[in-house]
């Protein structure tokens, strides 16, 4: 086992969820800044939110193409992922690997032939629905869940015939199990807490948790303070060790990864961003508090020396940091 005080020396971080982007609704002012943080505090690899359910329109391949020219026009510093291999040759070459993901299906718009434009161009996982109803099944925010419709399960075999990961955080439980029995993939579910930790619609059930590492997925924890605990705004790594712990000790270590969910430039957010779409939040508490907190990519080494302190071994704790996520891209891409 490594000194707690330090994360595995051939640790690569995966971060399955930030945000905040390059480009459309979810541009960030400061992302060069935000992705230098990244890069410095040794994140290895971060899936970018390009668009979500709200979000869809027809400007979402104009979002992804300025996407793709910020990373490609920066070839000494990032690795735009095609494969799982480009990861560890991103981490071989000290630079950050990078690609993009849909928070819902609504991007998407009916079609199942955009499913593979969108990978090919680099969307290498998507959430089937965010927090409300679409076209594919309901969210976590609907109070009858109806399950998976008909072109939700078409969409599944086709994201999964493509290569594109199937992602179930912001989805209904039924939508989300009904999902998981169709599917012939791993499947993961991106950036979520326990609900058995803390009971939040956002938060999965143990069952489904189950599910999903049956299938050979991965389940993410994020740091955002509202789904952490009813302190809300506490989004310490002994937090979310607990989400980690639980999550280990259910299904094993080998399901558990990183989804951060990260909000580095929460000014923007709140003011440019979320009050403008109060719709998407009008449940769940997301906009009671004027200062909500998020843990940043800064808390991951804390989180690995708890893990290691309680008696995880330096593979397990290299499986959480990265190494999980990159064996379920591996088998989708």
């Amino acid at each position: 086992m490594m000194p707690s005080s330090e994360l595995p020396a051939d640790a690569i971080i995966c971060d399955m969820t930030l945000p905040q982007g390059p480009a459309g609704p979810l541009e960030t002012p400061l992302f060069d800044d935000v992705m230098l943080a990244r890069s410095r505090l040794g994140v290895t690899f971060t899936s970018v939110t390009i668009a979500s359910d709200e979000l869809a329109g027809s400007e979402i391949l104009r979002w992804i193409a300025a996407a793709r020219h910020y990373f490609l026009s920066r070839p000494d510093r990032f690795v735009f992922v095609e494969k799982a291999s480009d990861i560890r040759t991103a981490r071989a070459q000290r630079k950050t690997a990078v690609n993009l993901h849909f928070q819902g299906s609504n991007p998407v718009l009916g079609d199942l032939k955009l499913v593979e434009a969108y990978r090919r161009l680099g969307v290498g996982h998507m959430l089937l629905a965010y927090n409300y109803r679409n076209l594919a099944g309901d969210g976590c925010h609907e109070r009858a869940d109806g399950g998976l419709s008909q072109f939700g399960r078409e969409l599944i075999a086709e994201m999964q015939r493509v290569g594109m990961i199937v992602d179930l955080s912001h989805v209904g439980t039924r939508t989300a199990m009904e999902a998981v029995e169709v599917a012939t993939r791993p499947v993961i579910i991106s950036h979520s807490n326990s609900k058995a930790v803390f009971d939040h619609d956002r938060n999965v059930p143990d069952d489904l948790v189950k599910a999903v590492a049956a299938t050979g997925g991965v389940i993410g924890v994020n740091g955002v303070g509202l789904f952490l605990s009813a302190a809300r705004h506490d989004i310490s790594a002994g937090l979310i060790a607990r989400h980690v712990q639980h999550f280990a000790d259910l299904v094993g270590a080998d399901h558990v990864g990183i989804g951060m969910d990260s909000v580095p430039d929460v000014r923007t957010f709140l003011e440019l961003f979320a009050r403008k779409n109060a719709d998407r939040y009008r449940v769940g508490g997301y906009l009671q508090s004027q200062t909500p907190q998020f843990a940043g990519p800064e808390v991951i080494p804390q989180i690995a020396e708890i893990l290691l302190r309680s008696g995880w071994t330096s593979a397990e704790v290299r499986g959480f940091l990265g190494e999980n996520w990159l064996r379920v891209m591996k088998a989708a891409w």
